[in-house]
């Protein structure tokens, strides 16, 4: 469905500065810099919200075998979802491209499940370290010698001498910083963001622009009307589940979906007030949230009165414009801040709220590849889940229905030969399904899956219980004295535990020294 259109949106021929001039003089087409793409570059296309189009397609347009066709090019994205169709289109068989995708998103997995396509290369990836790893790869101080020979991203209409990164300020930077050549597809859709950090690049340091004519359907956003999302009886339930463990102020992380917007819904509609927002995507439930006068970021220990956001996917694109042009409330940061362990362990009180896709009994989790199939990769998760567990209050969730769309429990006793663990055991916190929310902190194997038990769809409890003491590979003391001696096992209430934080991550933070003139 197509997006509609934005009112009163700016548009680089309506200005006639001296700066706008000096990008005038950087504009080429689409096609003109898909003709100076050479057989054998490497192109990266940065992560989500600077998704590239109209280069994709000319890029697509030149594949191929003969003399002046390109082949051999190697494509690096981080979830991105714009653009892949017109590569597909173009080279089903992938003979002349693959795409080296670090977080698998519904329309490449849709190409390459269902429709055949060859050029998905998947690799197991997390945000904030996986672009910390990919640009201690790709950059090397003299630019003639970087690893990348294109980085294309999209951006707002530049104003003033700089570039606004716009809904891709996570890995803006990182790309336009490991490329030889860095070119921005300017898009009069997008917002122009406040920072946050990493959100203004100089225009001198683009070497091309091209303009995109959003009016046309192929290279708009799909339109997604996340306010009509309606969730579920089982996620609702999910979501009051862990709405039973927060408490007025704090800041809250959650994504895109039936689920995360279950728990938007119960949370619009609980009496919680002062609610904090910081999170590495951010969307609807941010403004549905400051609408019902629930989230107002006051009481936040970094950022206080800011959401703080490093991307967006704008699937209602006028109603993003409204909320993000130019709007203080919201402050844009690269990943390597929302994502950084260090910066989340600083948010007294954080809750983060991630998905898991299978649990073992021992806790292992497993989000990203269940049996060697790829689902999405580790994204966030290990980062908020390890720097939620650190922040004083914190509560690291992970949540997901008992069983999966096929029947199957999600909770087993090993996981599926060939899957990933994106969360090792001893790290996971909180589990939640529709069937009640537990903390395995702290505890032992027998205690673990006496816990993941109780939360498992009933008519798999049974069989679980079973492999948790026949398995001789678990061979686990569910059924033991001790729980009958001791059944609360002592643990602490989540009340009980909203001054607590690691304590070796009482980190003092101070200013680093003044550097001298001469260093």
């Amino acid at each position: 469905m197509a997006q509609q259109p934005i009112p009163n949106k700016v548009t680089l021929a309506m200005s006639t500065t001296p700066t706008q001039q000096k990008i005038r003089n950087k504009l080429i087409t689409a096609k003109k810099w898909a003709e100076m793409v050479k057989p054998g570059d490497w192109i990266n296309r940065g992560g989500p919200g600077s998704d590239t189009t109209v280069t994709m397609e000319a890029l697509a347009a030149r594949f191929g075998s003969g003399p002046g066709d390109l082949n051999n090019i190697e494509i690096w994205n981080q979830a991105i979802t714009l653009g892949h169709g017109f590569l597909a289109a173009a080279d089903l068989e992938a003979k002349y491209h693959v795409v080296h995708e670090a977080f698998l998103l519904g329309p490449l997995r849709n190409l390459a499940q269902k429709k055949g396509y060859k050029g998905l290369d998947w690799k197991h990836w997390g945000w904030a370290m996986g672009m910390d790893a990919e640009y201690a790869r790709f950059y090397r101080k003299d630019k003639t010698k970087r690893a990348m020979d294109w980085g294309v991203q999209s951006c707002a209409v530049p104003e003033a001498g700089y570039v606004n990164a716009s809904y891709g300020a996570n890995n803006f930077m990182i790309t336009a910083k490991s490329c030889k050549k860095f070119v921005c597809e300017i898009r009069d859709d997008y917002a122009w963001c406040e920072a946050g950090r990493c959100m203004y690049l100089p225009i001198d340091d683009v070497d091309y622009f091209i303009e995109v004519d959003t009016s046309q359907e192929k290279y708009q956003w799909g339109y997604l009307a996340e306010k009509a999302i309606k969730p579920r009886d089982v996620e609702t339930a999910i979501a009051n589940n862990i709405l039973s463990i927060m408490r007025d102020g704090d800041c809250i992380q959650v994504g895109i979906g039936a689920l995360p917007t279950a728990v938007v819904i119960a949370l619009r509609d609980s009496n919680l007030r002062h609610i904090g927002i910081h999170s590495e995507m951010i969307g609807e439930y941010a403004f549905t949230l400051t609408e019902a006068g629930v989230a107002d970021n006051s009481r936040k220990t970094i950022d206080r009165g800011r959401c703080g956001w490093a991307y967006i996917m704008p699937v209602d694109t006028p109603r993003y414009y409204e909320w993000l042009h130019r709007n203080p409330y919201f402050a844009g940061y690269d990943i390597g801040y929302t994502n950084n362990i260090l910066t989340l362990s600083r948010i007294d009180n954080m809750v983060a709220v991630n998905n898991f896709a299978q649990i073992d009994l021992r806790g292992h989790d497993a989000a990203s590849n269940v049996g060697g199939r790829p689902i999405s990769s580790a994204g966030g998760q290990f980062s908020f889940i390890l720097g939620t567990a650190m922040a004083r209050g914190g509560r690291a969730i992970i949540a997901a229905t008992a069983r999966d769309a096929k029947g199957r429990s999600r909770i087993v006793p090993t996981l599926d030969p060939g899957s990933t663990v994106d969360v090792p055991d001893w790290l996971v916190t909180w589990v939640c399904t529709e069937y009640g929310i537990v903390n395995i902190q702290g505890c032992t194997d027998a205690e673990k899956a006496r816990k993941l038990i109780s939360i498992a769809h009933p008519d798999d409890r049974e069989w679980l219980e079973k492999e948790a003491v026949e398995n001789e590979r678990l061979k686990l003391k569910t059924n033991h004295w001790m729980f009958k001696a001791a059944p609360d096992r002592r643990f602490p209430t989540p009340e009980e535990q909203k001054d607590r934080k690691y304590g070796y991550m009482d980190v003092e933070v101070r200013p680093g020294q003044i550097a001298k003139e001469n260093d």
